[in-house]
C-alpha cells in the first residue's frame, strides 16, 4: 500500500521542496543547461517489520558483564559472566631474589598475598543486591585473534581447569562495597571494584606444590624470567587467565572495564612495605563476556504488536524495504532521498530499575550481519547507516544508496532470499572528526543492557512505518 504525490516543473518547485525537507538538499544544486528543467516526484511507502532473535553476537568490546538482571517490563533475565587474561608490563623488573625479604630471612621466595580486582565504572540495578560468583582458573588461554561470540562458554569448551588442585573461589558481593569505609568509597581516587583474594595452597598443572598462588607466580618469575617477556608467553606458560561465573543472586549488573591481578611481596629495603607485581586485564589482551538470555526472549520475539531491541545478544528488529515498489517506473531517475524513522514506544511498567533505552542503532543488510562485525567495518552511509535517538525516534535521513544497490543486485540475478531485508542493531562505536567529516570505526554490538520497544510488528496497532522517497530527473523542454 502507498500514498503518492507528484509534482513536475520548474526549479522553483524543487527549491520549495528542499526548503521544507532537510533531507533534500542535493536536489537541483547543479543545472547543466538553462533549457533543462528538473522533474521532482515524491512517494511514501509502508515498511513491514518484525522482531528476530539475535542469537550469539561477536563479543569484542571493552565492556565485560558480570551479574544477573531482570527487565521489570518484560520479565526477561540476562546473565553475564566474564573471562579475562592478563597483560605483563614489559618495563617491570623484580629485584634480585636475594633482595626479597622472605629469601633474606628464610632462604625462600614467598609472596605475602595475591588478589584480583574487577573494576567497574558503571552498573545497573540495585547496588545493595547480594550476588555470588565463582572464580575459576583457566587451563588454556583464549587466543588474541579468536572470534569469540557471546555464547562461548569456557567451561563447556574445555578452557577451565577442572582438577581438584585448580583455583576455585566463591565470592559473595554487593556492588556497593561495605568492606571499606564511606570516606574511602567517596574518595576521588577510589575505583569501584569486586575484590577476590586467592589464598591457600596451590598446585600447578605439573603437580608442583606451592604455599599459595602468589608464591607460584613469584617463583616462576625467578625460574623462567623469559616467560614474563610478553603477555602471550605469560598466558601460555604461567597464567592463562580466569573465568568469573555468576552463580546466584539477581538485581545488579557490573560493567567491567579492567581487571588487575596483584602479587604482593616485600624487599629487604622495605620490609614493612608491600611491593606489588601487577598484571592487568583489558580489551587489548582479551576480555570476553558470556551472555545468557532466558526463554522469555522467545515470547517477546513472538509479540506482533511491536518490535523489540534488547541487548546484549537479545533481540534485533528486521525491516523489509519495499525496493521493488520504490524503483518501479524510476529506473532512470535519481533517487535523491529515502528517509525512514522508527518511533520508540514508552515503557508499560515504571520502575526504579528500568533498563536503559538503546542510544545508537545501526542499519545493515541482513545478509551481511556476521561479516560486518567480524571484518571490523565502520559505518559508511552506503550499506550501513547510523541513527541516534532524538526525542522519541531514530531517523535514517537518506538510505537511497542502499536501496539502489539492493535493486541493482536483484537485477544482476545474484541475490539471496533476504536481498531487501535490513537489521536494526544497537551498537557502540568510536569516531573521529576532521573538519566537517566524521569517521566511525570500532563498530561493536552494544554489550550494556538495554530494552527498547519500537512501533511496528505484523499486527502493529500504532500505524504503519512510513518510508518517504524523493526522485528527480532532468528533461528537455
Amino acid at each position: 500500500m502507498k500514498l503518492k504525490f507528484m509534482a513536475a516543473g520548474a526549479l522553483l518547485l524543487s527549491m520549495v521542496v528542499a526548503s521544507c525537507n532537510d533531507t533534500t538538499d542535493t536536489i537541483g544544486q547543479t543545472l547543466t543547461d538553462n533549457m533543462d528543467q528538473i522533474n521532482i516526484s515524491t512517494d511514501t511507502f509502508y515498511v513491514s517489520s518484525r522482531s528476530i532473535k539475535a542469537g550469539p553476537v561477536l563479543s569484542r568490546t571493552a565492556t565485560g558483564n558480570l551479574g544477573r538482571m531482570i527487565d521489570p517490563e518484560t520479565g526477561s533475565y540476562v546473565t553475564g559472566d566474564i573471562t579475562t587474561k592478563f597483560h605483563v608490563l614489559s618495563s617491570y623488573n623484580l629485584p634480585e631474589k636475594e633482595k626479597l625479604y622472605s629469601y633474606h630471612k628464610k632462604g625462600e621466595i614467598l609472596a605475602d598475598s595475591c588478589e584480583i580486582r574487577f573494576y567497574f565504572a558503571d552498573q545497573l540495578g540495585d547496588s545493595l543486591a547480594t550476588m555470588k560468583a565463582t572464580l575459576y582458573e583457566l587451563a588454556k588461554p583464549l587466543q588474541e585473534d579468536g572470534k569469540y561470540y557471546t555464547d562461548f562458554d569456557p567451561m563447556k569448551e574445555g578452557y577451565v581447569r577442572t582438577d581438584k588442585n585448580a583455583v576455585k573461589i566463591g565470592k559473595a558481593y554487593t556492588l556497593c562495597d561495605y568492606t571499606i569505609t564511606k570516606k574511602e568509597r567517596e574518595a576521588s581516587n577510589h575505583a569501584n571494584n569486586i575484590r577476590i583474594k586467592i589464598t591457600g595452597p596451590y598446585t600447578d598443572k605439573e603437580g608442583k606444590e606451592y604455599p599459595d598462588f602468589g608464591t607460584y607466580i613469584l617463583r616462576s618469575y625467578y625460574e623462567h624470567p623469559e616467560y614474563f617477556f610478553n603477555s602471550q608467553s605469560f598466558a601460555n606458560h604461567i597464567c592463562p587467565g580466569f573465568f568469573l561465573k555468576s552463580e546466584a543472586g539477581s538485581g545488579s549488573m557490573a560493567y567491567i572495564y579492567a581487571t588487575n591481578m596483584s602479587v604482593f611481596y616485600r624487599s629487604v629495603d622495605n620490609d614493612s612495605v608491600a611491593m606489588v607485581m601487577p598484571f592487568s586485564g583489558t580489551e587489548e589482551v582479551m576480555q570476553h563476556s558470556t551472555i545468557t538470555n532466558d526463554d522469555k526472549i522467545d515470547e517477546l520475539v513472538e509479540d506482533n504488536t511491536c518490535t523489540y531491541l534488547k541487548t546484549p545478544a537479545g533481540i534485533f528488529t528486521e525491516m523489509t524495504l519495499p525496493v521493488d515498489d520504490i524503483m518501479k517506473g524510476h529506473d532512470n531517475d535519481t533517487l535523491n532521498t529515502v528517509k525512514v524513522s522508527l518511533t520508540k514506544l514508552n515503557n508499560k511498567v515504571m520502575s526504579d530499575y528500568s533498563l536503559d533505552t538503546a542510544t545508537d542503532l545501526l542499519m545493515i543488510p541482513k545478509d551481511s550481519l556476521n561479516t560486518f562485525f567480524e571484518s571490523n567495518k565502520g559505518m559508511d552511509n552506503k550499506t550501513s547507516y547510523l541513527a541516534s535517538i532524538d526525542g522519541n525516534s531514530y531517523t535514517y535521513s537518506n538510505i537511497s544508496e542502499l536501496v539502489r544497490r539492493m535493486h541493482d543486485k536483484k537485477l544482476s540475478g545474484n541475490y539471496s532470499e533476504e536481498w531487501n531485508k535490513v537489521v536494526i542493531i544497537p551498537v557502540e562505536y568510536q569516531s573521529t572528526a576532521v573538519s566537517t567529516t566524521t569517521s566511525y570505526y570500532k563498530m561493536n554490538h552494544q554489550m550494556t543492557i538495554s530494552s527498547t520497544r519500537l512501533v511496528g510488528g505484523p499486527e502493529n496497532p500504532n500505524g504503519p512505518i512510513k518510508l518517504s522517497v524523493i526522485y528527480s530527473k532532468f528533461s528537455k523542454k
